[in-house]
């Protein structure tokens, strides 16, 4: 006959059924609660390396408490300590940093010649002439009787390239006429004359008696043609035509005399 199952309190654990528990307990992971993310700087905050800047108005007042390295005021100034610009930088309206032009750029460029500018500087190295008057008879002629006329300087001017960049400018003057101030009368010739008077000549109506001096003074005037030419890729014109260059003679003194005939 079966003995009947006794009712009663639950025994107290024994030594080893406390050894058991422990053991289970510790075989038991730990559950890892999640750490908040700190919410990422923006607006007037930057990161610059491992620091961030803010504006004044959103840097740590020291009411977030804290007292690590770095981030909290001096004692008793109840704020946060500016921190140090990186190499370079300034300081921005107290908001961040902006970088520093150093300012070592080198010099400009400068600024490319005009072939206008160019033009000048080959005309300044022209040497137009100043014309030599000469007459045959030289010195007195007469009344009604052909005087031949003839200058120096009747002949073509270049002048000396001038350069700059891809271009190169130059001008050249031919002569197209002489004009004559004989002092009763104006003349033009095509040519500079010559001592025989084929091309340019004159007879006086008239002696220089009644004139200053008892001489007439005359005068001749060169006048050239100029054109100039541009070549090269930074011309600013091919080249043209500029206005007529003229050079004039000192007055040279001629004296004009009757012929006296005898009439017997």
């Amino acid at each position: 006959m079966l003995n009947a199952r006794r009712e009663g309190p639950p025994m107290p654990p024994t030594p080893r059924t406390r050894a058991a528990l422990t053991a289970t307990t510790l075989a038991t992971p730990l559950l890892l609660v999640p750490l908040t993310a700190l919410p990422a700087h923006a607006g007037p905050c930057r990161n610059v390396g491992s620091q961030v800047i803010c504006a004044p108005e959103h840097r740590d007042n020291g009411s977030s408490g804290g007292g690590g390295g770095g981030g909290g005021g001096a004692p008793g100034s109840g704020g946060s300590v500016e921190p140090p610009a990186p190499d370079g930088l300034t300081p921005d309206e107290g908001v961040g940093f902006v970088p520093v032009d150093g300012g070592g750029g080198g010099a400009p460029a400068p600024a490319p010649v005009s072939t206008a500018a160019l033009l000048e500087r080959a005309l300044s190295s022209a040497a137009f002439p100043v014309p030599t008057v000469h007459t045959a008879p030289a010195d007195k002629t007469y009344v009604r009787l052909k005087t031949a006329l003839w200058v120096d300087g009747f002949r073509t001017v270049s002048t000396e390239p001038a350069k700059a960049g891809a271009q190169l400018v130059r001008a050249t003057a031919t002569p197209l006429k002489v004009v004559w101030d004989l002092g009763e009368k104006k003349l033009e010739c095509l040519d500079g004359g010559s001592k025989s008077g084929t091309t340019c000549h004159y007879t006086y109506q008239r002696s220089s008696a009644g004139q200053s001096g008892g001489t007439y003074k005359i005068t001749a005037t060169i006048r050239w043609r100029v054109e100039w030419s541009c070549v090269g890729a930074d011309c600013q014109g091919n080249g043209g035509l500029l206005d007529p260059q003229e050079m004039t003679s000192p007055p040279t003194p001629l004296a004009v005399s009757e012929i006296q005939t005898n009439n017997h």
